[in-house]
């Protein structure tokens, strides 16, 4: 698997964490929905759909958050696992950003201009880690209410 895709993908296609978190969840979502899903006809795809699913979308939401935040932080599988610069991802980019930096760093010669160099791309790389986290958590944040399903069912 050394040099694909798959090698970023199956180690990190399942958290226990957020497994846990969506099963306690589901556990928690009242009988009474799926019952009333039944009652009014719809079969367990349909009940899926058109209940559960939409009811979720909070769960869902964060656990796509989480995987996102803990994807594109990740940069030491990839350092492993891929050889061919064309399968990095950008943080293995920005990591040997910064390890450049560093070594230009502890070369000597001019080192004020050098520690400012260093410090300015080690700012910039940072800077461009966080960005693309920040774009996507103002859609995401709207669902992370609660209370989805108070009010849905009268006990």
């Amino acid at each position: 698997m050394k040099n694909t895709l798959w090698a970023i993908v199956l180690p990190n296609a399942i958290s226990v964490f957020n497994l846990l978190i969506m099963k306690s969840f589901f556990e928690n979502m009242p009988a009474e929905l799926e019952e009333a899903g039944a009652i009014d006809g719809l079969n367990t795809y349909g009940i899926l759909f058109r209940i559960v699913l939409p009811l979720s979308k909070a769960v869902l939401a964060t656990m796509i958050l989480f995987y996102a935040v803990i994807n594109w932080n990740a940069w030491f599988g990839a350092f492993l696992y891929l050889d061919k610069s064309e399968l990095f991802p950008v943080t293995i980019f920005l990591r040997n950003m910064i390890a450049g930096a560093s070594t230009a760093n502890s070369i000597g010669g001019a080192a004020d201009n050098l520690t400012q160099i260093a410090s300015n791309i080690k700012s910039v790389t940072m800077v461009l880690s966080v960005v693309p986290i920040l774009l996507i958590y103002p859609f995401v944040q709207k669902y992370f209410v609660s209370g989805v399903m108070l009010g849905s069912v009268k006990q």
